[in-house]
């Protein structure tokens, strides 16, 4: 059975990040996926320590509720990162998780758990994907330096005044990438 680990970094249960998401998870599960989420609003999260435990160690010192996260995501054929976008970034919520995945990679950054296929989701109030590519960019770019495959990344604009039409279009592919992920 496939296994597919999701972070969720929106506050908003009923945001659009979220709606999205689920849409991916329902897609996986109808594949006959097992999907474990990480709700990264959790006030059990503490942030990095600046141990260095990771740098020795696959995984972190930290026994909090990201703790199983580490053996999951080994296990794991497949991630799902989602976060909408505050000022340009993710939110605050998943920066603290993307600190904590610090232990991804060992020395040289050499990936500790490359080749897991990932869906990535934003979404953002702000109608120009302009203003949020760097940011964007950033996150893509650690996750290849974890050795992580990008198989979709799903970029909703224009949250404030939704297009309906758009959300029910990505909605469906958002649906395929999670039967995608299984296999």
């Amino acid at each position: 059975m496939s296994k597919i680990v999701v972070f969720k970094g929106s506050p908003n249960k009923n945001g659009y990040t979220t709606k999205l998401l689920q849409q991916v998870v329902k897609g996986a599960k109808s594949k006959g996926a097992e999907v474990i989420e990480f709700d990264l609003n959790n006030p059990g999260i503490r942030g990095c320590q600046g141990c260095l435990y990771c740098r020795t160690h696959d995984g972190c010192a930290i026994n909090d509720y990201l703790q199983p996260m580490y053996e999951d995501i080994n296990e794991a054929e497949s991630i799902v990162f989602s976060s909408p976008i505050y000022y340009y970034q993710i939110t605050g919520q998943a920066k603290v998780w993307l600190d904590r995945t610090f232990s991804m990679v060992g020395d040289e950054f050499v990936p500790r758990h490359p080749g897991k296929k990932l869906i990535t989701i934003f979404s953002q109030a702000n109608t120009n994907p302009e203003r949020s590519a760097e940011g964007i960019k950033y996150i893509t770019n650690l996750f290849k330096t974890y050795g992580w495959i990008l198989k979709d990344s799903i970029h909703y604009c224009g949250t404030t005044n939704p297009n309906l039409t758009v959300l029910e279009e990505l909605s469906l592919r958002a649906f395929k990438d999670g039967e995608n992920l299984v296999g």
